[in-house]
């Protein structure tokens, strides 16, 4: 007989959590995250080589004090390295949607200095002692000027060397048209817009597709291979962002923010924190009187420069002209200039002499929808201005302009004084300073912009005028030239 057993109720077990999972990234952001470190490894290198160039050529045919001087220095040279990291030189290439290594020029400036004076303090302890002012200065100037040119071609070649980032836009339809827009007339972006995602079945009025809503992010960003995600979604509540922002991160995504109220936050707005609230603190000034006598200054050096060296180019123009198509070789035009005040404007002549009579069979100015235009295909060019259009030398006697101070190298484009007179009180604001040979037009987009977004951009630049700003436009107008975009 079986002796009976009491039977044992078995204890309630845990609910089993399930195992989380490290989650992967989407292909697209796996092989972004590739090229990324990669890049950055290769701009350190660049970096060191410029340094230990400038080290050999500071202690070239030296004794051997030098040669130790040298042994040391290259032994510190992490520590150079370690400074550019510090200020931020490796790590913005594919955290920001456009970034160039104009962008790094500041930071660049600050970190040969420090670098300079880590090494110099690293030396001082060393058996050698430190370097000598003359040495010093030598160094920091050429790893700044050799490590501006050398990550400035680095950059050059890997853009044409590796593909371009794909990305998606989330928002309505007019959001997802204008970050489009943006993003074609900004190649530097280096980004391929696919689609889109909208909770609105409506189509943009653009050529991207709708892709599907928010929540087919992470299937779209793994059919797409996506890289970056930039987000222009006015109505996206608090919690519903912050869950796209953790879906991104998940995924590997790179993420990109428009302001809701982005029309309103320009350059001039500084983005500062009390405790942990972010604050915007908005400028509302005129550029110092130094700064604008500076400015002048560069303008006089600069242009009294160029006319000096580019004289026979300019002779050179002037007989082409005057073979096709005879006299006179300037053209001359009143333009608005700073306040409004009219001048009278030269630029080589590109067009038959009859062009401002010819006018009113091609446009009426009085019916403009936006007081601007520019005339694709003009009949009236010349077969010698369409080539000097193209490459922007019909704007070299404007440099004259410059010298006589009706103009500055950089500045808003010179309107005609007929279309000024079509401004409203908003689009006057254009004319707060002398009008420019360049500007951010001509940088970006030429006639290929549309008023609006022109005015954007000339804003962009009032507010933020310096003459860093000015530096930056004149070394970028030679790569919009060659480009040529929007010339015509």
């Amino acid at each position: 007989m079986m002796a009976w057993t009491p039977h044992k109720q078995s204890e309630p077990q845990p609910a089993q959590r399930p195992v989380e999972t490290e989650p992967t990234p989407s292909p697209g952001a796996q092989e972004s995250r590739r090229r990324g470190a990669l890049l950055r490894r290769l701009l350190a290198f660049a970096d060191w080589l410029v340094l230990i160039a400038c080290l050999f050529a500071v202690t070239a045919g030296s004794v051997s004090t030098e040669i130790g001087t040298l042994f040391w220095a290259t032994l510190f040279s992490p520590s150079w390295i370690l400074v550019l990291k510090l200020n931020g030189l490796y790590d913005n290439d594919h955290r920001r949607i456009r970034h160039s290594t104009l962008d790094e020029l500041p930071a660049l400036v600050s970190a040969s200095v420090v670098g300079v004076l880590v090494l110099d303090g690293l030396l001082a302890i060393s058996p050698v002692g430190p370097l000598s002012p003359a040495s010093a200065i030598a160094i920091g100037v050429g790893t700044l000027g050799g490590s501006f040119a050398l990550r400035g071609t680095l950059r050059f070649l890997w853009h044409r060397l590796t593909p371009v980032g794909t990305g998606i836009v989330i928002g309505s339809p007019a959001a997802v048209d204008v970050v489009a827009r943006r993003v074609a007339i900004h190649p530097e972006t280096r980004l391929s817009l696919v689609g889109y995602l909208s909770s609105e079945a409506e189509p943009a009025a653009g050529e991207l597709p709708r892709l599907g809503s928010v929540a087919d992010l992470a299937r779209t960003a793994e059919e797409h291979e996506i890289e970056r995600v930039v987000v222009s979604e006015g109505e996206m509540s608090e919690p519903a962002t912050e869950r796209l922002i953790e879906d991104c991160k998940a995924a590997g995504l790179a993420l990109t923010f428009l302001p809701q109220h982005y029309g309103l936050l320009g350059p001039g707005v500084e983005l500062n924190r009390l405790a942990e609230l972010p604050v915007l603190d908005f400028r509302f000034s005129d550029p110092p009187r130094s700064t604008m006598a500076m400015k002048r200054t560069m303008d006089i050096a600069i242009s009294a420069t160029v006319l000096l060296l580019l004289s026979p180019l300019l002779a050179m123009i002037a007989v082409a002209i005057l073979l096709d198509t005879g006299r006179p070789v300037l053209f001359r035009q009143r333009r608005a200039g700073e306040g409004g005040k009219p001048f009278t404007m030269l630029k080589f002549r590109t067009m038959v002499v009859d062009a401002e009579q010819r006018l009113p069979e091609l446009i009426d100015v009085a019916s403009l929808d936006q007081p601007a235009f520019k005339i694709r295909d003009d009949p009236r060019v010349t077969r010698v201005g369409r080539f000097l259009r193209r490459m922007s030398l019909d704007e070299l006697p404007q440099l004259f302009n410059v010298l006589r101070g009706d103009m500055s190298l950089v500045g808003p484009r010179p309107e005609e004084v007929a279309i000024v007179a079509l401004y409203d009180e908003r689009q006057r604001g254009r004319l707060a300073v002398k009008p420019g040979v360049t500007g951010p037009m001509q940088v970006y987009g030429r006639s290929d912009l549309t008023f609006e977004e022109r005015l954007a951009m000339e804003r962009d630049y009032l507010d933020n005028l310096s003459l860093l700003t000015d530096l930056a436009i004149l070394l970028r107008t030679p790569r919009a030239i060659v480009r040529g975009d929007g010339a015509y």
